[in-house]
């Protein structure tokens, strides 16, 4: 099953508190010339200096479709071109984001573990933006986030979704 869930969700935590359930699928390497150890972590991500390959996001795609077919549950952030992708591949996921009156608690999330300002922006400035999106989601299957809930806190409701 493929878990899209918004940014600040809990997908690392999730994967980390369930490896043998779970596997934080993390994006930032297949879209982006990193440096050697593949990652920037939280302070890096939207970062405008990130250089984007060229194989993104088929490159995303295939290992996602790889990832599959192991026993795990695939955690993917939301992002607009890689839900597009799946849909045209006919990939069923579930779609996974909070509330639309989250966006303060959200904001906090970010600021806490050490996201930089472009991220901010683009994740807590144009909330309306992305609630919007996947609100009008018909593909995916909807698991909605309380303000004070985690992935971890709706496993339950996620692995019962039947897609």
């Amino acid at each position: 099953m493929i878990i899209a869930a918004y940014a600040g969700t809990g997908k690392t935590t999730l994967a980390n508190m369930h490896p043998d359930k779970y596997v934080d699928f993390v994006l930032m390497p297949y879209k982006y010339e990193l440096d050697e150890d593949g990652d920037c972590g939280e302070a890096g991500k939207a970062n405008p200096d990130n250089f984007q390959r060229p194989d993104w996001p088929h490159n995303y795609i295939a290992a996602i479709q790889s990832a599959m077919h192991e026993s795990k549950h695939v955690l993917i952030p939301t992002d607009y071109l890689t839900l597009v992708h799946l849909r045209l591949k006919n990939i069923p996921y579930v779609l996974s984001y909070p509330e639309r009156e989250a966006r303060e608690v959200y904001r906090r999330r970010y600021l806490e573990r050490g996201n930089n300002e472009n991220f901010i922006d683009i994740f807590a400035e144009h909330w309306d933006n992305w609630m919007d999106m996947f609100e009008q989601d018909t593909y995916g299957r909807h698991v909605v986030l309380c303000s004070d809930e985690f992935l971890s806190d709706v496993t339950d409701r996620i692995e019962g979704v039947d897609i």
